[in-house]
C-alpha cells in the first residue's frame, strides 16, 4: 500500500491535469489505447530486457515493503531497544526469548534471535553487516528498475510520435486518418511525459528517500544489538544510536530523558504496551507512558 503523501501527490497531479483538460474540452479525446500500449508496454518490455523477471519481482517487493518506512520513528525504536537492554542487564539475553517473536521489523527480530541463540559478537557483527549490504543491493536494484522505466517512458513517447507521423503522412489525403495519426503522435508524447514525470520518476525519487531511512534504521539496530550483546550500559548504547537520528529529534529525545526520574516504573509500563506501540510515533508513546 502506498503511503499517504504518495497517494495525495498522485491524486493532486492527475486531478490538475484532468481538470485542466475538462475545463477546455472533453477528456475523451485524450484517451488513446494505442498510445498507452506504446508507452507503458514499451517501457515495461525494455525494462524486462534490461533486467530479469526475478529482479523485477524483487524490486517491486522491495519498493512495496519500503512504504511502511514512512511511519517509522527512530526514537520509538530507541525506547524499545533501551528497555530491552535494561531487561537483559538484569535477566540475561534469554529474557528476550519470548519477546522476539512479536517484533515487526525482520532485521531487528533476526538480529536479536541470533544474539539469544548465543552467537558471539564478532560473528553477529559480520552477519548483521552482510544483511545491510544485501539490503543495499536490493535497494540499488529496485532503483535501477524504477529509473529504467522512467527513462524508457519518454523514449517510447517519441517512438509513438514517429509512428503517428508516419501514419499521418501515409494517409495525408484522408482527413479522418490524418486526425487519427496526429492524435497518436501527440498523445504518446503526452503519455510518455506523464508516465515518467508524474508516476515513475517521483516513485523512483521516493524509493531513494525511503532507502536512506531504511538503511539508517538498520545501522542503528545493528549498533543497539551489538551493544546489548556486549553488555554495555544502556546509556552508552543510546549515545551510540543517537547519531542516527536527526538533530531536532535527537535534542527532544535527550531533553525528555534528562527529565525522567523513575526509569524502572516507566519500563514496566512500556513492557506491557510495546507490542502495540513499537511502530507508533514517539510523541504519542511519550504521552502514553507519562499518563500511565
Amino acid at each position: 500500500m502506498l503511503d499517504r503523501s504518495t497517494i495525495i501527490g498522485l491524486v493532486i497531479g492527475f486531478t490538475l491535469v484532468v481538470g485542466s483538460i475538462m475545463m477546455e474540452g472533453s477528456i475523451l479525446i485524450f484517451l488513446s489505447l494505442s498510445s498507452f500500449f506504446i508507452v507503458v508496454g514499451g517501457a515495461m518490455a525494455s525494462t524486462m530486457i534490461s533486467f530479469s523477471v526475478e529482479d523485477i519481482k524483487t524490486s517491486f517487493k522491495t519498493f512495496m515493503g519500503l512504504m511502511k518506512v514512512t511511519s517509522i520513528d527512530l526514537r520509538t525504536d530507541m525506547e524499545l531497544l533501551s528497555m530491552f537492554a535494561r531487561r537483559v542487564r538484569t535477566g540475561g539475553l534469554l529474557i528476550l526469548d519470548n519477546d522476539i517473536k512479536h517484533l515487526k521489523d525482520d532485521y531487528l527480530k533476526n538480529g536479536l534471535q541470533l544474539a539469544v541463540d548465543g552467537f558471539k559478537e564478532e560473528s553477529l557483527d559480520s552477519i548483521l553487516s552482510d544483511e545491510i549490504k544485501g539490503a543495499e543491493r536490493d535497494l540499488e536494484l529496485a532503483g535501477g528498475v524504477m529509473n529504467s522505466l522512467a527513462t524508457y517512458g519518454p523514449a517510447f513517447g517519441m517512438i509513438g510520435t514517429i509512428v503517428g507521423l508516419v501514419l499521418m503522412l501515409q494517409n495525408i489525403s484522408d482527413p479522418e486518418a490524418l486526425g487519427a495519426g496526429m492524435a497518436v503522435a501527440l498523445l504518446t508524447t503526452l503519455y510518455g511525459s506523464m508516465f515518467a514525470n508524474m508516476i515513475v520518476g517521483p516513485l523512483a525519487a521516493k524509493l531513494s528517500y525511503l532507502s536512506e531511512i531504511d538503511l539508517n534504521r538498520k545501522r542503528m539496530f545493528r549498533v543497539g544489538i551489538l551493544s546489548i550483546v556486549a553488555g554495555e550500559n544502556p546509556r552508552i548504547m543510546e549515545k551510540k544510536m543517537l547519531i542516527h537520528i536527526d538533530p531536532h529529534s535527537r535534542a527532544e529525545y535527550v531533553k525528555h530523558h534528562e527529565e525522567l526520574k523513575i526509569i524502572k516504573q516507566r519500563d514496566e509500563k512500556f513492557y506491557k504496551l510495546w507490542i502495540e506501540q513499537q511502530d507508533k510515533e514517539w510523541e504519542n508513546l511519550k504521552e502514553i507512558l507519562k499518563a500511565g
